[in-house]
């Protein structure tokens, strides 16, 4: 293909496409269209005649629906594109009437037939022009004719532009998107305003948009179930195939549209969104498993922030169309109130008809009791304790986020609520724990990875739908005296005269975690830190942060801390839930939904100056902020949380005028939860749970017979008594303190078995006799109040004497203790558990940079001043130099920079020594570059592979001289091809392509070429 003019590859790309089904005509002028129209209209004219009964009777009423379509083509100068274009997809879509003249009725107009795709007229043209300077245009307008290399029409009606570039030329298929997003689409706009989607391609990469979709954003076409393909021809070729049949267009068209608006400082701004691949597959999947008449559940399992909210709203449209279906009822289930709104208004741009919100419990009963068809949008909650309330088969519950509440008694009660319906599970971050298991809820064993839909994280990364999130540790240190901290107790104990237990309590209380983390001095270092990180790595990218902080009370803390650190132009704010019993001071925190989804749009905006958001529980999921570029962690977090919460930072985003893109997500971690994060991306279903029938039969029988024996301790019950009445005398039927802690024992055997089958309805008839229990031998438990008054009395005391004696607090960078959650790694970390590896090799009191460097220059200047310096010395002075030259403000502080001095000085005295003892030839002085990645190479390769070190290195070299200094890391395509180019140079020399040693030689190169 390199051989190829654009015109070639042009010509060759449309014959494809004919292959799919579009007629190939290779001039636009052949078919005789006036270049001023956007519209065939003779064709249209034919397909509104064979469409419309009405019209084939009085073709003369044709003209009213040209009439109405000219009209919809000229408001694009007045409304904007998207407007028009939303509403002519509806005139498309068959959503629009008219009342022909003569006629006392509205009919529906059909411009496209949707159920015989190839029934209509389709073609494929190149080199098709449109001049709009004949059309009544404002003239102030810079309106220039334009030819497009590709269209695609169906009954005349240009539906998709495509753009080539030759394949042996530098322009990519980015050129060819902008040409697209700033030419055609602002210079000849009323061609676009029946468009379905755009594409761009360069033979190597193939990209598709929506109309005004800023061309970073356009994202491949390709299918889950192969091989993740790598740039070139076949690729392209395959998405073409898959994207650009007339059954995918039109489905694109009719099914998977929306339109969506988003609040900025200047008002709403339009958005027109189009399907990615995996959300179309998703729903092919969900309609599948709905018409299967045996099966009853599926889960689709896509990787956080890849749509899920609108894979649902696209399924809701689809089977709302399929007439075997009757007329379904389609109950989407919530988890968030937040969330209503936003997914009302979504499924409402698909033009969802019957659209209903059920708000509380008793509209939801009330809507599916009597048997209300469309869709319905409610939360879990709404399902509690609702019994019965519809049988019909063609009910579909599609619930998001399916690992949850939808687990527990809530996802029973909607189940027996509707005990014939489909249930669709949607999630990111599937959960598998002894008494939590959304495979077991929702997939079905048959399916592959027990999931109807699987897009992954590897494959989300790798097409660029979502980011890789990188985990730097920042472990926060600190000095603690115990020893005078115990003198200080001790005066405490014997002066409020404890006892031995006490002071155990009181010192077992104060070792929790929040006593250190509410310690003054790490609240003021880690907010110091954090706002100097910030301002360092993120403000001048347009990014901002969101802190995690450990609870509520260190949410307020670090507020008051980080705003002392602030200067104008900076701000941050609280997103919590507060109570009653908080301090009055919190009632500002206290947010109504309104003023929450304010904050939140405040936070998206680029030039709103609020940069910090801190929460400790809320917007650890389901927020979406692309513009969040780092979240600072000082809180533990578990599974699934820890793993959501993690990707808050993995949207795609790009500065609306530097261009800069987002190349990763960042996250902070001042507590040590590297460990976690690799367990937190672990998806596997637990061992060891109740997997089948005949194990829940006997645990359950297990638990009746406990249940039995604790009842027995208890006495008659006299159920007409009051409730508290027959507490008393259950207790009184023990009356020594031996039966009761007999009875105690048992119960606490009752209440595990209890907990483990819990939420099983099978426990339901026995709930009231275990209730009534759990009541007795709460009243009967030894009680632990003493030791609540007692930390009431004394725990302020006691926290004070630990802060009192914590300082000396330091926060720790290592620069290689990073978890890189790239595509490539996931599976890495998923087998192995990430080890941390310390870096001790720097010295506690490093001599001043300037000084070692002078020294060391001093001694290789010597070196160099004879009369036939050896090559190692010219080696060590270019290193040297190469250290002057990245000396930056903060190098000082750097322990990589440290630990390349040290290094240097290392190899100084090692050569100094070698040519004294005139072996200076034995010794080997490696490359400034190359020496690094000859030592990562051998630590890091396996013990058996090859020996093909220098030949690996050379390689790596020469692959990415060519771009040093072109600033590659900074752009997604850039770097996706430099990972790309090194992971084919290891698998080419049979060293694994993945894992710590392509981590550890990534990282090199990034840094330093």
């Amino acid at each position: 293909m390199s051989d190829l003019t654009e015109k070639e590859f042009q010509n060759w790309l449309a014959g494809r496409i004919a292959d799919l089904g579009w007629e190939l005509t290779l001039d636009d002028d052949d078919l005789g269209r006036a270049w001023e129209e956007v519209v065939r209209w003779d064709e249209l004219t034919s397909a509104l005649e064979r469409l419309n009964p009405e019209i084939a009777e009085q073709p003369e009423r044709a003209q009213q629906v040209i009439t109405a379509l000219r009209a919809v083509l000229l408001s694009s100068a007045a409304e904007g594109l998207i407007a028009s274009n939303r509403e002519f997809a509806a005139w498309l879509c068959g959503r629009r009437t008219i009342q022909y003249v003569g006629s006392d009725q509205y009919s529906q107009v059909r411009l496209i037939d949707f159920d015989k795709p190839r029934a209509n007229t389709l073609r494929v043209t190149t080199e098709a022009w449109h001049d709009p300077a004949g059309q009544p245009e404002p003239p102030t307008q810079d309106l220039k004719s334009r030819r497009y290399d590709i269209v695609l029409w169906v009954n005349g009606i240009p539906v998709v532009i495509g753009e080539t570039k030759a394949p042996k030329d530098d322009a990519t298929w980015l050129n060819g998107a902008l040409d697209i997003h700033n030419g055609y689409e602002v210079k000849t706009r009323m061609f676009f305003v029946p468009n379905v989607l755009s594409f761009a391609t360069d033979s190597r990469d193939f990209r598709y948009g929506a109309v005004r979709q800023p061309p970073e954003s356009w994202l491949n076409w390709a299918k889950t179930s192969d091989p993740i393909m790598e740039p070139g021809l076949p690729a392209v070729t395959r998405s073409t195939e898959l994207l650009l049949t007339p059954e995918m267009v039109l489905d694109v068209l009719r099914f998977y549209t929306l339109y969506t608006s988003r609040r900025t400082r200047e008002g709403a701004v339009d958005q027109k969104i189009i399907p990615r691949y995996p959300q179309v597959e998703a729903v092919d999947a969900i309609v599948d498993r709905c018409l299967d008449p045996v099966k009853r559940q599926g889960l689709v399992w896509h990787h956080q922030g890849s749509g899920k909210t609108f894979a649902m709203a696209y399924a809701a449209s689809r089977l709302r169309h399929i007439t075997d279906m009757d007329a379904p009822t389609i109950v989407v289930v919530l988890d968030r109130l937040d969330l209503i709104e936003q997914t009302t208004s979504e499924f409402m741009s698909v033009g969802i008809t019957g659209l209903q919100v059920a708000d509380t419990k008793d509209e939801l009963r009330e809507l599916l009791s009597q048997d209300s068809r469309g869709v319905v949008i409610t939360t879990i909650f709404r399902f509690k304790d609702a019994g019965l309330l519809n049988g019909r088969s063609n009910i579909v519950v599609m619930v998001d986020e399916a690992h949850r509440t939808q687990e527990g008694r809530l996802g029973l009660d909607m189940r027996e609520a509707l005990p014939n319906a489909k249930f669709i599970g949607l999630t990111g971050t599937p959960v598998s724990t002894s008494d939590r298991n959304t495979w077991a809820m929702f997939g079905d064993p048959d399916d592959k990875n027990q999931a109807l839909n699987h897009y992954s994280v590897e494959r989300s990364i790798y097409d660029g739908a979502t980011l890789p999130v990188t985990v730097e540790t920042r472990l926060v240190d600190y000095h603690l005296d115990r020893d005078a901290l115990q003198a200080e107790f001790d005066e405490l104990a014997a002066e409020e005269n404890l006892d031995e237990d006490q002071q155990k309590f009181l010192t077992k209380k104060a070792s929790h975690l929040s006593s250190v983390v509410s310690d003054q001095d790490r609240i003021n270092a880690v907010c110091a830190d954090i706002v100097t990180h910030y301002r360092e790595r993120m403000a001048p990218l347009g990014l901002k942060a969101q802190i995690v902080a450990y609870d509520r009370a260190t949410c307020v803390a670090y507020q008051e801390a980080i705003t002392t650190l602030l200067v104008p132009g900076e701000e941050s704010t609280i997103v919590m839930t507060t109570s009653k019993t908080d301090p009055d001071e919190w009632a500002q925190w206290d947010l109504s939904r309104d003023e929450e989804a304010s904050v939140k749009d405040r936070f998206r905006d680029l030039d709103d100056p609020l940069k910090f958001l801190i929460v400790t529980a809320k917007l650890l999921t389901g927020f979406d902020a692309p513009i969040e570029g780092v979240m600072y962690l000082d809180k533990p977090l578990r599974a699934h949380t820890l793993f959501q919460a993690t990707c808050r930072t993995n949207r795609r985003w790009t500065h609306p005028r530097t261009g800069q893109e987002k190349m990763h997500g960042l996250i902070v971690d001042y507590v040590g939860m590297g460990p976690e994060i690799a367990k937190a991306v672990t998806a596997k279903p637990a061992d060891g749970q109740p997997t089948s029938d005949g194990d829940i039969d006997t645990l359950l029988a297990e638990f009746e017979a406990a249940l039995h024996t604790v009842g027995g301790r208890l006495g008659e019950r006299d159920d007409t008594q009051p409730d508290l009445d027959q507490v008393l005398a259950a207790v009184a039927a023990m009356p020594d303190r031996a039966a009761r802690d007999l009875f105690a024992a048992e119960f606490l055997k009752c209440q595990g078995l209890f907990e483990f089958l819990w939420p099983s309805h099978e426990l339901r008839p026995f709930e009231d006799a275990y209730r009534f229990a759990a009541k007795v031998y709460a009243n009967i438990a030894r009680s632990n109040a003493e030791n609540h008054a007692l930390w009431h009395r004394l725990g302020a005391k006691t926290i004070a004497i630990v802060h009192r004696h914590l300082d000396h607090v330091t926060i720790g960078s290592k620069p290689f203790d990073q978890v890189a959650l790239d595509g490539a790694t996931l599976e890495y970390l998923r087998d192995n558990q990430l080890v941390l590896i310390p870096d001790d090799s720097s010295p506690k009191r490093p001599p001043s940079a300037d000084d070692v460097l002078d020294r060391l220059e001093e001694r290789i200047r010597r070196k160099l001043g004879g009369s036939r310096p050896h090559r190692h010395w010219r080696s060590l002075s270019e290193r040297l130099e190469d250290l002057r030259q990245s000396k930056v403000e903060t190098a000082e502080q750097s322990v990589e920079f440290l630990k390349k001095l040290m290094e240097l000085a290392s190899d100084l005295v090692r050569v100094e020594k070698a040519e004294a003892e005139e072996r200076i030839d034995e010794e080997r002085v490696l490359d400034p570059r190359k020496g690094a990645l000859t030592e990562i190479f051998q630590a890091y390769s396996p013990a058996d592979s090859p020996e093909v070190v220098e030949r690996v290195v050379d390689e790596v070299d020469e692959l990415v001289l060519p771009v040093r200094g072109t600033g590659w890391q900074t752009s997604h395509p850039g770097d996706r091809k430099i990972r790309m180019d090194l992971r084919k140079v290891l698998d080419a020399n049979r060293l694994p392509p993945v894992g710590e040693l392509f981590d550890r030689a990534y990282a090199y190169v990034k840094s330093n070429y």
